[in-house]
């Protein structure tokens, strides 16, 4: 499968996807780029992972509202690790990343507050996520690079094998 050029400028991490946001309408391409990625891409827990692990910078002060994107990544990253069954990473535990004033993803207020995930509400979000990650069953996805090198691993652990029971042989007069 090959990539297309849409698929090389996505956000592979939170970290990234920051990085790549100067306005909270980037910022909000980008989460969506980021959530495909993940949602295609992503087979296992500890990909994801690693996936979230690196604390994405600040966007407060960056962009308008970039407190409420900064606390959406935080609850965003945490409540997807919850619900993969990892362990949230620490950086979404700083006391930076909550929103300055609530923020509703639409007009239904009440709904919103009483479906919204903890992630959100304890940061002052008011949302329903969407949940893109679903741990496949069997191995996890590998490479094409990362099956030649093992093979080629493999490939040298016979030969020397088979040079020792070949020294072996020779030592022994056969």
């Amino acid at each position: 499968m090959s990539d297309s050029i849409d698929d090389l400028s996505r956000p592979k991490t939170l970290k990234e996807l920051a990085r790549q946001s100067e306005t909270l309408e980037e910022f909000g391409y980008n989460l969506r780029d980021w959530q495909h990625e993940i949602a295609r891409l992503v087979t296992s827990r500890s990909e994801l992972t690693e996936r979230l692990r690196e604390a994405p910078r600040l966007l407060a002060g960056r962009f308008a509202d970039g407190d409420v994107a900064d606390a959406y990544l935080a609850a965003y990253a945490e409540w997807l690790a919850e619900n993969a069954g990892v362990v949230p990473p620490k950086w979404v535990n700083q006391e930076t990343r909550v929103a300055g004033k609530s923020w509703y993803s639409d007009d239904s207020r009440e709904q919103l507050e009483s479906l919204t995930p903890y992630n959100f509400s304890r940061r002052g979000l008011y949302t329903i996520p969407d949940n893109i990650f679903k741990p496949r069953r069997g191995r996890p996805r590998v490479s094409e690079e990362s099956k030649r090198l093992k093979a080629l691993e493999r490939q040298r652990a016979y030969r020397r094998r088979v040079k020792a029971l070949v020294d072996k042989a020779r030592a022994a007069g056969l």
